[in-house]
């Protein structure tokens, strides 16, 4: 990386996983789409392949992947030998690119890019951080090994919400001087954006139709979601739940809606790229994650004005204002679920009300040029405290 003049664009090289339908991914290709390009000269680096949402992006765009195979969404899984050749591989790209920031998206991918980074002289290296993991079950044993000493080759811990930044405050010992929240951003739909449900989705629906999109993970708790359905049904009978989203939960799905005889009101409508532009045609969605920190599925809701049910988890309380944009329940309970979305299918006027305030919300407090113009602060005070050789510290 090499020490930047501003008199010309600031290079950022992006890393990522890959684009595979994600929350960060999605956020990440609006930032690269919005950056001022007579500042900032973005590039990508799709560290395992590149995946769907790469459709969407400026094709302007440098984008490489060092390594092609078969993406998932966090490649937490990934081996060391894997994670070798990625991180030799990104080290001879960077070193080619000359970026003056390296921004990693996702625990692997930053990791990985602190790594590459080691060594190659001034620079900025900064991680995004966007779960309430510390180490996520599912990652791999060397990641967990270097996570830590990766964490000291990163300069600034992005984070998307309080509650990630306390949690690398507090789990991780990182200074607070090296953190920061800026939270996602999203515009408001176009009326010719939108998609109407296919027949298969809103049959049977006339009692209330739900959405709830989100992996299909366990951390997401659909279990917890159809057992509300089940509750549901008894008072509502033609009530229809499309879940939009796969992974790896989706076999126990299945099974569960069969063994609760809920095949005929939730649909299985797998992982679309569009999902979003569906959303209008809902009453309501439903969120009933154990963790989350800040998550785009709900703000795609709130700002179509579709009031939301939601676990009071991570930071989800940081969007959702309880009782004002929507309800908010305990993790873990089904009964508080079905509750909080009879009470919201039982009274249209409240359901109208809620609706418009989280879109007043979200406009006025998450679009996507006010989190462009922080990310471009955040970029040139960095920069400009690596040329000072000042610690790359309180950016925020």
């Amino acid at each position: 990386m090499t020490e930047p003049g501003f008199d010309r664009p600031v290079r950022v090289a992006y890393v990522i996983g890959s684009l595979e339908i994600g929350g960060a991914e999605t956020q990440l290709v609006r930032l690269i789409n919005g950056l001022d390009r007579t500042r900032f000269t973005p590039s990508l680096m799709c560290l395992f392949g590149y995946g769907p949402l790469r459709s969407g992006l400026d094709d302007k765009v440098k984008v490489e992947s060092p390594l092609l195979q078969r993406p998932s969404r966090t490649n937490l899984g990934v081996s060391a030998r894997t994670a070798i050749r990625a991180v030799t591989s990104l080290r001879a790209l960077l070193a080619r690119e000359k970026p003056d920031i390296v921004h990693g998206y996702l625990m692997t991918s930053y990791v990985i890019a602190a790594l590459s980074t080691w060594n190659t002289g001034p620079g900025v290296v900064i991680a995004s951080r966007r779960g309430l993991d510390t180490y996520p079950r599912h990652s791999s044993r060397w990641l967990r090994l270097v996570a830590g000493p990766a964490n000291r080759l990163i300069d600034f811990h992005l984070c998307n919400s309080e509650a990630v930044q306390e949690l690398v405050i507090t789990d991780e010992n990182v200074p607070r001087s090296k953190t920061g929240v800026i939270y996602s951003g999203i515009d408001p739909p176009s009326v010719t954006n939108q998609l109407e449900l296919p027949e298969r989705w809103s049959r049977g629906g006339e009692d209330g139709r739900v959405a709830m999109v989100a992996n299909l993970n366990s951390h997401k708790r659909h279990g917890d979601v159809l057992d509300a359905v089940s509750l549901i049904v008894k008072q509502r009978p033609r009530f229809k739940l499309v879940l939009f989203g796969d992974g790896a939960e989706r076999a126990s799905i299945e099974r569960s809606l069969r063994e609760k005889g809920l095949t005929n009101s939730v649909v299985l409508a797998g992982a679309q790229k569009d999902a979003a532009k569906f959303l209008s045609g809902f009453d309501l969605t439903v969120l009933a994650s154990s963790k989350e920190s800040f998550p785009n599925a709900l703000l795609e809701s709130m700002v179509r004005g579709i009031p939301v049910v939601a676990t009071r988890v991570g930071g989800i309380p940081e969007l959702v204002r309880e009782g004002i944009d929507g309800i908010l329940v305990e993790s873990g309970s089904p009964e508080q679920l079905a509750a909080a979305m009879l009470e919201l299918l039982d009274k249209p006027q409240l359901r109208q009300r809620m609706g418009d305030a989280a879109r007043n919300r979200v406009l006025n407090r998450f679009s996507v040029k006010g989190m462009i113009i922080q990310t471009e602060d955040l970029y040139e005070r960095l920069v400009r405290q690596v040329r000072s050789r000042q610690p790359a510290h309180s950016a925020l």
